[in-house]
């Protein structure tokens, strides 16, 4: 009996003998585990809180309290994630969602504020205040932020900067002006009509296409801004035109969406919805997703406007 208690005892005594040379060991530094960094959809809203969500199961990823009123589409540039509030550029990381720095403008009371979204080459980060100045800034600063120019239209912008074969394309309620990334002015013309421009310009030569409140969509010469044709629906357009397929696509104020042949000049097909289509719409393969005040989003054929699904 003694004799098996002693070898109970020695062999108790060498576990923890291991034990206690194993915790005298010194390991390596556990090296941080690689971030698992997957798609998401960044949605701001006029609650004042900006998303991401997961955009295969639509489940809240994060979200952030910007404490500002946000009308603005987030952009992404690189691994940064850029918010443009009434008077605050947000910058985050596009991955996690932590906020590396914000960037006030506002100084005059009251604040013009921004109305549009920003505008990105990739490089650059292009913004159009609410009264006209164009800055140009670096995306990427995350310390103190850095304007590379400014250039004043001298008009109220309420649309998106839009880019064109090295361009920047800017719509004021009286003027339509391309600017080039330096700053410097290109062309400037006014508005040819009797309304103002809401809706963001887009381009596909030969011309640069814009909806205004007069009920119209005109089309300018991208090369010169010369007026070259326009085509009258029976409400306001403040519905951002795409083009798409050799079709200019766009909503209006009148229920209908838009499909016109930019060679004819021509209604390709139109749809009607129950109410004002004001925002602007996407597509993708041959079909046109658009969403109506009328509290759907529609999916059309591109080809003659038959609706897929709504």
């Amino acid at each position: 009996m003694l004799q098996h208690w002693l070898k109970t005892l020695t062999a108790l005594s060498i576990t923890c003998l291991l034990f206690s040379a194993c915790k005298k060991n010194t390991y390596s530094a556990d090296d941080p585990l690689v971030s698992a960094n997957t798609p998401s959809v960044f949605i701001s809203s006029q609650n004042r809180i900006l998303y991401a969500v997961d955009p295969a199961t639509g489940k809240q990823k994060w979200q952030y309290s910007l404490h500002d009123n946000v009308i603005a589409v987030p952009t992404v540039v690189g691994d940064y994630l850029l918010v443009l509030g009434y008077d605050t550029l947000y910058q985050f990381n596009v991955n996690t969602g932590r906020l590396f720095n914000k960037f006030t403008f506002g100084t005059e009371v009251p604040y013009p504020g921004f109305y549009s979204s920003a505008t990105t080459d990739g490089r650059s980060l292009f913004l159009a205040r609410r009264d006209g100045k164009i800055y140009s800034i670096n995306p990427k600063d995350t310390l103190a932020l850095t304007i590379n120019w400014t250039y004043d239209l001298a008009d109220t912008v309420d649309a998106s900067i839009a880019i064109n074969n090295g361009m920047l394309l800017i719509a004021g309620y009286h003027n339509l002006a391309t600017l080039n990334f330096n700053g410097t002015l290109n062309w400037k013309v006014p508005n040819p009509g009797t309304g103002v421009f809401l809706s963001s310009p887009v381009a596909s030569a030969p011309y640069i296409y814009v909806g205004s409140t007069d009920f119209k969509l005109y089309a300018f010469d991208a090369a010169t801004g010369a007026s070259s044709w326009s085509f009258t629906t029976f409400g306001i357009v403040s519905s951002s035109p795409i083009v798409y397929g050799g079709n200019v696509i766009f909503g209006s104020a009148d229920n209908y969406v838009y499909c016109l042949d930019t060679a004819a000049k021509a209604v390709r097909w139109q749809f009607k919805t129950q109410d004002r289509v004001m925002s602007s719409p996407a597509a993708y393969g041959q079909v046109v997703y658009i969403g109506g005040y009328d509290a759907y989003v529609y999916a059309l054929n591109i080809l003659d406007g038959q609706l897929k699904w709504r």
